[in-house]
């Protein structure tokens, strides 16, 4: 049973859909209530996997969680939150009135339908509960009440939800005696015994009376508001502690229990071994490392500790920290984890997960890692119950750029108009979406790990849409880009591709893999000398295999296009069926279609333009369109808008088979390519020699070196350079550094002024970073333009 979508009215900032009673063909169905009016429902459409709620601050994005929540189970359904500015709010006898609800499921055939007459055969129904009402079905426009045994029934078959605590992060320490089921006491804190040691040593003299009175009131618990609210605090921590070792770890109770005794007995061998076994169990059922994208090689530990069982991060360095020495982040997203894996193995069937703003504690890579989680658990890849996912959210890192069709944008409506929803927020180029988070999803260049440089908008929207078009179909994202790893930069031209993937690749150390898509035209083949040379100072950004020109990858694939249509750009793949019918939803946004002559513009005419064009689509398209309509212009990113749009409407219309066919074609050999950039990188990060030896020369000489071992040392960093202008900046500082240390001097054994000497190789591992930041600090040209000289004033005027 799906959850398709949620119907409220008068809820808090929901009072009634505006929009909608207001055109004027729109008519209440005959099961609505239109006493004393007609008050349409605001209706949310349910992704079946996962929905995305955005929106500005107060536009009701939690209070939807609520309504989807009172909406399956009744609670709350409650007088005081019925919308205040709704002109139906009354204090009068029989005008007192409740929020609310109503929830549409989709049904599959063999699904229980409760034992209710009114589902049999149904595959469709709704589910309303009208304020102080009686609830009742709605199936196929009928309207079916509803008796309390039937609403009981019913409401046992609904899907449940299961709500996140997204303020909720892994404890540091946890009592291992209240996780073998003891009863909480405050000796098991390991403050409250610290504070108790601390204030009988400080006792002169140590009486029992003066013991006594130092000892009981810590091991009272307090009844102050501050402390209840720290005791749920760290009662609700326990609880993820104990789901994170029993249920998610699989560890038996009992081991804590063999654990506490063998502490207690001093057996640390024992000890050693019940740890190693728990971290074991840890490692084998969670997974962790698989999710955490920012360090693979990061382990949860557990290590006895007292009384206590504390949590530990081994990262990629094989150093040890505490949650406390580390980021909230990975804190906060074990919880996460933890919470989601737990539920999963406890939850008997499949439900709605709510989410409220998961992403406050987490950078964008780790909202990114969120992401994957949420997808995992909506369409798992064990082929496990599948679930929905709601949830809430600011950032434009918790946007599944893939699959813009999950998106809801809620919006305030001004005055008493209340919580709506915009219809149209991700075809419209995620706009409002970009005012509601603060930026534009489809533009927000350098943040990907991977990106995709292209000539202008018209292919930006192309790629990405049809890319999210064919991941939606195919429920997956292999063979064609994922818009969460790559950015498509729109660079606005041809001849600004190098200079943009310069940017991006010439002015750091860390290089974010890039591929270059280029048109085969004359401005394509221009900028693909400009790449092959490396005018960056004689230094390559992209290798060949990482400069695409469109009209060579065409002819080598054996792609087929329409008749008389040679590919040079990326508008030359559009099947002209779906360029005319795409051109013409184009002009209707700006014209009445009935008032403009559309018999002149027809695909056939676009077939005979590409005699004259050369074979060019977009040129082709143009002169139909300009000569039927000739006091209109189109745009090509205006095009490949419409392309999209029609693809979400009409799926199956007459050559989408073949649009996709050849964007998926195109799109594998992109995603490949950015595939093997991107192992590139990892690769020649993991071969940086250079960093390697100092790494190797820090930790093998700590405190001296022989002189001979210290010129071995300088061969090695500087048979690690590159024919590269870093390469020539490095090489006189270890020409500096053999100078200065006067390694050439073998009448003595060992290097001098060791520490020194350590620092000034240790500073040879940035230098390359800091010779990058300073490039972009300096004024090249500077070297080349003769200074103008400065005119003299010229001399006062005294008055006479």
């Amino acid at each position: 049973m799906k959850f398709r979508r949620l119907d409220v009215r008068f809820f808090r900032s929901f009072n009634y859909d505006y929009e909608l009673k207001s055109r004027i063909k729109n008519q209440p169905a005959p099961w609505e209530d239109v006493d004393p009016a007609w008050y349409p429902f605001v209706r949310i459409p349910l992704d079946p996997e996962i929905t995305a709620i955005v929106g500005a601050n107060e536009s009701g994005k939690s209070q939807l969680l609520t309504a989807i929540k009172a909406a399956l189970t009744g609670n709350p359904i409650d007088r005081s939150d019925f919308c205040r500015y709704s002109e139906l709010y009354s204090v009068k006898t029989n005008e007192l009135r409740l929020p609310e609800f109503g929830c549409t499921f989709e049904l599959d055939p063999a699904e229980n339908r409760a034992g209710i007459n009114a589902l049999e055969g149904a595959t469709e129904f709704s589910f309303y509960r009208p304020g102080a009402g009686d609830p009742f079905l709605l199936v196929n426009g009928e309207k079916t009440p509803l008796g309390a045994d039937e609403l009981e029934r019913l409401e046992a078959a609904l899907p449940s939800y299961h709500e996140l605590r997204t303020d909720l992060a892994i404890p540091n320490s946890v009592s291992i005696a209240e996780l073998a089921g003891q009863p909480h006491r405050q000796l098991h804190l390991r403050k409250t015994r610290t504070d108790i040691l601390e204030q009988l040593g400080s006792l002169v003299p140590l009486t029992a009376e003066a013991a006594g009175a130092a000892v009981l009131p810590a091991l009272t618990e307090g009844t102050d508001p501050a402390s209840v609210e720290a005791e749920v605090k760290r009662k609700a921590e326990f609880e993820l502690a104990r789901q994170l070792l029993i249920d998610a770890a699989g560890i038996d109770r009992r081991a804590f229990t063999e654990l506490q005794e063998a502490i207690r007995s001093g057996r640390e061998g024992q000890v050693e071994a019940i740890i190693g076994a728990m971290n074991s169990a840890i490692k084998e059922n969670l997974n962790v490392q698989r999710w955490w994208s920012q360090d693979r090689d990061f382990e949860l530990l557990v290590e006895a500790r007292e009384h206590e069982l504390a949590f530990t991060i081994l990262d990629r360095t094989g150093s040890k920290y505490s949650f406390g020495e580390r980021s909230q982040g990975l804190r906060f997203f074990l919880s996460y984890f933890v919470q989601l894996t737990a539920h999963r193995l406890t939850n008997g069937k499949p439900d709605i997960l709510l989410l409220d703003e998961p992403d406050a504690f987490l950078s964008s890579v780790g909202q990114q890692d969120l992401l994957r989680v949420l997808h995992d658990y909506a369409l798992p890849e064990d082929d496990g119950q599948q679930s929905q996912v709601v949830y809430v959210t600011h950032s434009p890192f918790l946007i599944d750029k893939n699959a813009p069709h999950r998106i809801r944008v809620l919006d305030k409506g001004s005055e008493d108009e209340g919580t709506r929803v915009v219809r149209d927020a991700a075809n419209n180029r995620y706009e409002p979406l970009r005012s509601s988070i603060g930026t534009n999803l489809a533009e927000t260049t350098f943040i990907g790990g991977k990106n995709l440089f292209v000539e202008g908008p018209g292919d930006q929207i192309l790629l990405a849409g049809i890319s999210a078009d064919i991941a939606k179909r195919e429920q997956s994202t292999s063979g064609v880009l994922d818009l969460n790893e790559v950015t498509v930069v729109a660079c606005g031209g041809a001849d600004s591709i190098p200079y943009m993937a310069y940017l991006a690749r010439g002015r750091d150390v860390i290089k974010p893999p890039c591929v270059a898509l280029l048109d085969g035209d004359k401005s394509g083949l221009i900028a693909e000398n400009v790449l092959r040379r490396g005018e960056a100072r004689r230094k390559r950004v992209l290798r060949d295999e990482y400069i695409i020109r469109l009209d060579t990858w065409a002819a080598q694939s054996g792609l087929k296009v329409d008749d008389g249509v040679g590919v040079l750009e990326i508008e030359d793949l559009l099947p002209i069926d779906i360029a005319h019918r795409a051109a013409l939803n184009y002009l209707a946004r700006f014209e009445d279609l009935q008032d403009q002559d559309t018999e002149s513009f027809t695909a056939e005419e676009i077939r005979k333009n590409l005699l004259e064009t050369g074979g060019r689509l977009w040129d082709a398209v143009e002169k139909a369109y300009t000569s039927a309509f000739p006091e209109e212009h189109i745009e090509k990113a205006g095009l490949a808008r419409e392309v999209i749009l029609l693809l979400a409407v009409s799926p199956n219309v007459q050559g989408a088979k073949e649009l996709r066919g050849r964007f998926a074609a195109l799109l594998g050999f992109l995603a490949e390519r950015l595939d093997d950039a991107s192992a590139e990188e990892d690769r020649n990060r993991s071969d940086d020699r250079m960093k390697r030896a100092v790494n190797n020369f820090l930790r093998n000489h700590p405190q001296g070196m022989r002189k001979h071992e210290a010129k071995k040392l300088m061969r090695e960093l500087e048979s690690a350079l590159d024919a590269s202008p870093v390469g020539d900046a490095i090489r006189p500082q270890l020409s500096s550094i053999a100078r200065d240390f006067e390694l050439g001097d073998l009448s003595t054994n060992n290097v001098p002024r060791f520490d020194s000497f350590r620092e000034a190789i240790k500073a040879l591992s940035s230098s390359e970073r800091i010779l990058y930041q300073d490039d972009a600090t300096t004024d090249p040209a500077s070297s080349v333009i003769q200074a103008t000289p400065v005119e003299a004033p010229a001399p006062s005027r005294k008055k006479k």
